[in-house]
């Protein structure tokens, strides 16, 4: 451990046992995630989110740091083309009152998930279907963009279109 991260742990013990800082300032401690600590990729689940009108994938996130960081339970999504326009922007499944979005503890090495579901059948009256090509997580410290696969997503006429997204979950091994 380098010095001056034994002399954080070590002030931050004496600062708890001393009563000047509360569990929950010490969980507070932990850092944002760099956008350089996450790789992001996009998973079609085998299947699972695909249904008559509708599909979806899970968005992977794998702290590939050494340390642990934290990140929005449920972080910003958007869904771009090519020119950077925006053309889906995630929008929070419903949650239970008790459920309210917060931050998410990265361990190094660990891979953590949320659920994108998305109308996929241009099923509207005077709708519209998009094919973005790259997605962009707004993280606190930077944006993350990556290749979107290729998939449709269709709805309303208005611009830009929503799809649901679920908060971050630990993703089993």
């Amino acid at each position: 451990m380098a010095k001056s991260a034994r002399i954080s742990v070590s002030l931050l013990m004496v600062c708890l046992f001393a009563g000047t800082v509360s569990s929950a300032q010490a969980h507070r401690v932990v850092r944002f995630c760099k956008p350089d600590d996450l790789s992001v990729q996009f998973d079609n689940g085998q299947g699972e989110f695909d249904g008559m009108s509708h599909s979806g994938a899970w968005v992977v996130l794998f702290n590939r740091s050494a340390t642990r960081c934290a990140v929005p339970a449920l972080p910003v999504i958007q869904l771009e083309n090519a020119q950077d326009h925006v053309l889906a922007i995630g929008k929070a499944a419903q949650l239970a009152p008790n459920q309210q979005p917060s931050q998410k503890i990265l361990k190094p090495h660990m891979q953590w998930r949320a659920s994108m579901y998305w109308v996929s059948g241009n099923v509207y009256d005077e709708g519209q279907c998009v094919s973005p090509t790259r997605a962009v997580l707004k993280l606190p410290l930077g944006d993350v963009v990556v290749n979107f696969p290729a998939r449709t997503l269709c709805g309303p006429s208005q611009m830009p279109l929503t799809f649901e997204q679920g908060q971050l979950q630990q993703a089993a091994r």
